[in-house]
C-alpha cells in the first residue's frame, strides 16, 4: 500500500523517547528541516509496514478530538465499554473456571465407578488439561497475534463447550483423558485473550477494578457449581453427565456471542461511533501500551528473554498453579474427608466460594489505599495461614478445619493483582504476548504438578499436598513482593534520571501518538509502572 505520513514529531514535551530518536532529532535539527513520524518512527526501529496498517494510529492522525477525562461524553463511553466488554469476559471466564472444575464435582456424583476409574487415573485427568495448555500455548499466541483475537476467542469458547458436553458420553479413561486434553487445548486462550483486552480498553487506573471485578468470578464460580452440581445431585441418575451437558451448552452460547460482539479494542467495536472511538483510545493514550495488535517482532522478543520480570512472572505462576492444581481437582474431596457428606460438600464449597468474594473485595480496598504488591502478599498470606490451620488442626474439630481450607484456598485471589501489574507493566505488542505466554506456560506447569501431590496413599488428610501448597505460596509470596519492588526501583530510576535532565537542560523529544506506536516500556523512557 502506499506510504502516508501518519502526523508530526512534536519536541516541546517532557515525555523523552529512545536515544535513537535522539541522535534522529539532533541531525534534523542540524539540517534545519521538518521531521514526519514516519521517519522519525522508523529512526527507532518500528516496523513501518505494520505502523501504516495500525486503526488506532490512522484513526488519530486524522482526527482530533478535546478530551476530558471527566466530561460527560468519556464518561459515557466508559459505561458503554463497561456494559459491553465486562459482561463477555465475566462470563467467558467464570464458565472457564466452572467447566475446569466440573469434573471435581463429578467425583463426588460416582464417575470414577461409572467410567471404572482408578485413583492415580484420576489424578492424571487432573494434569491432563495441562498437556492441553502446553501443546495449545504457541498455536493459540500465533493465532491470536495474526488473526482477529476478538474472533479467535470467540471459536475457542465454542469450541471447548463442545468438548465438556462430549464428556458426558465417556466410559472410560482413555475417552475423558482425550477430551481433558482438548480441553486444555482451547482453554488455553483465555487468559492472554483477556489481559490483551483490558489493556486495550482501560487506564490503569481502572484495570485493578475492571479486573477485580472480572476475579470474583473465582469465587461465584464456586458458589454457583456447588448450587448446580447440589440441585443435579438431586436427580435418581444421570447425575454426571447432565453436569457436563449444562455447562458445556452455556459456555458454547456464551462462545457465539464472543464471536459476533466482543471486540478487542476500539477500533474493532462496531457499537462505537468514530467521536467514541477516538475518546476510547484518548482515554487510554497515557498507558503507553497501545491497543492494536502487531505482527511478531524480533526484537520484542529478545527484549522479553531479558526482561526478569519474565522470568519472575513464570516461576510465580508455576508456584500459584501448583497448590491450584491440586484444589480445583480435589477441593470438594479435601471438605467430604473432612467428615462431611457429599451433599453438605457441594454445599460448604458455596461458602468457600462467597468467602472469596468478600476477600477479593478486601483485597481491593487495600489495594486502594496503599498498592498492588501489598495487597497481593496479603492475600498470599491469608493462605498460608490457612495451610497452617489444616495441618495443625486436630481432626476431630473438622469444623475449623473446614476454616482453615476457605482461608487456604483464597490465594488465587492475586490473579488480578497479577494480571494488572503485567496490563500496565508491559508495552509492545510481541514483549506483551511474550509476557502472557510465560504466565500461560508457568501456570500449566504448576497445575500439571499439582494433582500428583494428591498420592492416593496420603489420603484421606494428604498432608504431602499440604506441605507442598504451603511451600509454594510462601515461594508466592517472595516472587510477587520482588516483582513489586523492581517496579518501584525502575520508578525511581527514570525520575531521578527526569530531574538531572532538567538540571542540565536536556530537551526531550515527543513523537505524536508514539503511546500507540508499538514501542516496549523499555522504549518509552516516560513510562512508569504500576506498584
Amino acid at each position: 500500500m502506499p506510504s502516508q505520513h501518519l502526523g508530526m514529531v512534536k519536541q516541546d514535551s517532557p515525555v523523552m523517547a529512545d536515544s535513537k530518536v535522539e541522535d534522529h532529532f539532533a541531525a534534523v535539527r542540524e539540517n534545519g528541516s521538518s521531521d514526519t513520524l514516519d521517519e522519525t518512527l522508523a529512526a527507532v526501529g518500528v516496523d513501518m509496514k505494520a505502523a501504516h496498517k495500525d486503526k488506532a494510529l490512522a484513526l488519530l492522525s486524522h482526527n482530533h478530538v478535546n478530551f476530558d477525562p471527566n466530561s460527560p461524553e468519556a464518561r459515557r463511553v466508559l459505561r458503554k465499554i463497561d456494559m459491553r466488554i465486562m459482561p463477555m469476559v465475566f462470563a467467558v471466564y467464570l464458565f472457564m473456571l466452572i467447566d475446569k472444575n466440573s469434573l471435581s464435582y463429578a467425583a463426588l456424583m460416582n464417575i470414577k465407578t461409572d467410567t471404572h476409574l482408578s485413583a492415580d487415573q484420576y489424578s492424571w485427568l487432573g494434569s491432563i488439561v495441562y498437556f492441553g495448555y502446553l501443546a495449545g500455548d504457541v498455536p493459540a499466541m500465533y493465532l491470536m497475534q495474526n488473526l482477529p483475537l476478538a474472533k479467535v476467542f470467540g471459536v475457542s469458547c465454542l469450541l471447548w463447550g463442545i468438548v465438556e458436553m462430549l464428556h458426558s458420553a465417556c466410559s472410560n479413561f482413555a475417552g475423558l483423558a482425550t477430551l481433558r486434553f482438548f480441553l486444555g487445548f482451547f482453554e488455553v486462550y483465555t487468559a492472554p485473550a483477556t489481559i490483551i483486552i483490558f489493556g486495550s480498553w482501560y487506564t490503569k487506573k481502572e484495570q485493578v477494578t475492571r479486573l477485580l471485578i472480572w476475579y470474583t468470578c473465582y469465587g461465584f464460580s464456586n458458589v454457583l457449581s456447588g448450587f448446580f452440581s447440589w440441585a443435579i445431585y438431586q436427580a435418581p441418575a444421570f447425575r454426571w453427565q447432565s453436569l457436563f451437558i449444562f455447562y458445556g451448552g452455556i459456555t458454547s452460547v456464551i462462545g457465539i456471542i464472543c464471536f459476533f460482539w466482543l471486540a478487542q479494542s476500539p477500533t474493532d467495536a462496531s457499537w462505537l461511533t468514530e467521536e467514541e472511538k477516538l475518546i476510547a483510545l484518548e482515554r487510554v493514550r497515557k498507558n503507553k501500551t497501545g491497543t492494536e495488535v502487531w505482527r511478531v517482532n524480533w526484537a520484542q522478543l529478545r527484549e522479553a528473554f531479558v526482561d526478569i520480570r519474565f522470568w519472575i512472572i513464570f516461576l510465580l505462576d508455576i508456584s500459584l498453579g501448583l497448590p491450584l492444581g491440586g484444589i480445583s481437582l480435589f477441593g470438594p474431596t479435601i471438605i467430604a474427608n473432612f467428615g462431611f457428606n457429599t451433599s453438605q460438600s457441594m454445599l460448604l464449597n458455596m461458602g468457600s466460594g462467597g468467602a472469596s468474594v468478600v476477600v477479593i473485595l478486601v483485597a481491593f480496598v487495600v489495594a486502594k489505599y496503599t498498592n498492588r504488591t501489598i495487597a497481593g502478599v496479603g492475600v498470599f498470606l491469608l493462605s498460608c495461614l490457612g495451610c497452617i490451620m489444616m495441618l495443625a488442626i486436630p481432626a476431630s474439630n473438622y469444623g475449623a478445619r473446614y476454616g482453615g481450607y476457605v482461608l487456604a484456598i483464597q490465594f488465587a485471589n492475586c490473579v488480578p493483582f497479577m494480571a494488572a501489574m503485567m496490563t500496565a507493566g508491559v508495552s509492545g505488542t510481541t514483549k506483551k504476548f511474550a509476557f502472557t505466554a510465560a504466565y500461560q506456560l508457568g501456570y500449566t506447569v504448576g497445575n500439571f504438578l499439582g494433582p500428583q501431590t494428591y498420592r492416593p496413599s496420603d489420603a484421606p488428610n494428604y498432608y504431602t499436598a499440604k506441605y507442598t501448597m504451603l511451600a509454594f505460596l510462601i515461594l508466592c509470596v517472595v516472587l510477587f513482593a520482588s516483582w513489586g519492588i523492581i517496579h518501584r526501583y525502575w520508578n525511581h530510576k527514570r525520575d531521578k534520571q527526569d530531574a538531572i535532565d532538567a538540571q542540565n537542560g536536556v530537551v526531550h523529544v515527543h513523537i505524536e501518538n508514539e503511546e500507540f506506536a508499538d514501542l516496549t516500556d523499555w522504549q518509552l523512557k516516560s513510562f512508569r509502572y504500576p506498584l
